[in-house]
């Protein structure tokens, strides 16, 4: 049996990031799936994990640190890569002190995101095979 392409799951609030990261991410070949609340993306990585989640930290109700928390609580192994506009070394070593595998800041250069994307798959025995390379 071949296996699938990774699965991206995009956590933002804004319309066009979601947009933007599903397109670039499924160009690459990656399966991309999103939510836009923190309550969503817990739903899904409890009930139907992806490989990986891309998860902005401002989003209206529950923050992106409680959701990175929740989300490793859930699934200890699931990479988790913090997209963000807000450029803060604290919260940046506070989130990977927690659990996340990288800080990327917004507006960042899709290629750095894809490396470091299929770097989290391959360290976390998902990307074998697939993704971008």
């Amino acid at each position: 049996m071949a296996r699938e392409w990774p699965r991206i799951l995009v956590v933002d609030d804004d319309d066009s990031v979601i947009t933007v990261m599903q397109q670039y991410f499924a160009t690459a070949g990656y399966r991309v799936e999103f939510a836009q609340h923190g309550g969503d993306a817990l739903t899904l990585v409890q009930h139907d994990p992806p490989d990986l989640v891309l998860l902005d930290l401002m989003m209206p109700g529950m923050n992106g640190v409680e959701v990175l928390q929740r989300i490793l609580a859930l699934r200890a192994t699931l990479p988790v890569i913090i997209v963000t506009a807000r450029a803060d070394a604290t919260l940046a070593e506070q989130t990977r002190a927690l659990g996340a595998f990288a800080y990327v800041t917004k507006p960042f250069e899709f290629a750095y995101l894809a490396r470091i994307v299929h770097l989290a798959l391959t360290r976390s025995g998902e990307g074998a095979g697939g993704g971008a390379q």
